[in-house]
């Protein structure tokens, strides 16, 4: 007897699991966010560097120009090329004075053999600056030969000395005022130096930058200080 078969015969099929295709999105995610090379980035840095500093550069430059144009940044002293750099050297130096304001000093000055003294206001600045403004005001009460020559070179303090450069005309003023009216002059600038700026307490007088010893009628070899009290 033969073997009889259903008239539907089950079917088998086999198939192999496949890799999910989540892992291979993933992998192919990672191979496209790989960063550049350093080398690369680097040079990308750089060139935005050079950019921001370049557009910096020009910006600035333009709004300078606009700024002198509308004489907004001018300064009288300050030279843009050649012919304005010899001009402000021929012409007469000029005091720039910026946020200033008046200030009162206490002058001591010669008079009729002793000392005297007064309130003076100045347009006050630095220390120097009114150091020389007062030295200038204490000159002007002396008369004699030479007085109006006597120019104060320039001025520079260590610690509590203070140096006074005259030129040689300061000389001739001294000689011409004698021993006494030179001790009044030179105490009176002492006395005056060190009652309006501290912390100064003696000062020393050169003429041209030197020391002098001798050919004055009083000693500039020492620096000239007050009597203790």
């Amino acid at each position: 007897m033969g073997r009889k078969y259903d008239d539907f015969e089950d079917g088998f099929e086999v198939r192999r699991d496949e890799a999910p295709r989540s892992s291979r999105r993933s992998a192919a995610n990672r191979e496209g966010g790989r960063k550049a090379p350093l080398f690369i980035r680097l040079i990308a840095w750089t060139g935005v560097l050079v950019f921001c500093f370049a557009a910096g550069y020009v910006g600035t430059s333009v709004a300078l120009r606009m700024l002198n144009r509308q004489d907004i940044l001018q300064r009288e002293d300050v030279a843009a090329n050649r012919g304005e750099a010899e001009k402000i050297l021929n012409e007469a130096p000029k005091e720039i004075r910026l946020n200033a304001r008046k200030v009162e000093f206490t002058l001591y000055y010669p008079k009729d053999g002793t000392i005297s003294s007064e309130k003076a206001e100045v347009l006050s600045g630095i220390m120097e600056d009114d150091i020389r403004q007062v030295i200038g005001k204490i000159l002007s009460t002396v008369s004699g030969k030479g007085a109006s020559d006597v120019k104060l070179l320039n001025l520079f303090r260590s610690g509590d000395t203070l140096f006074l450069n005259f030129n040689a005309h300061f000389l001739s003023l001294l000689k011409a005022q004698g021993e006494q009216g030179s001790a009044l002059l030179i105490t009176s600038v002492v006395r005056t130096m060190n009652e309006n700026f501290s912390p100064i307490v003696q000062v020393r007088f050169l003429v041209d930058g030197k020391e002098q010893k001798g050919g004055a009628p009083v000693d500039l070899s020492v620096p000239w200080r007050l009597p203790r009290g």
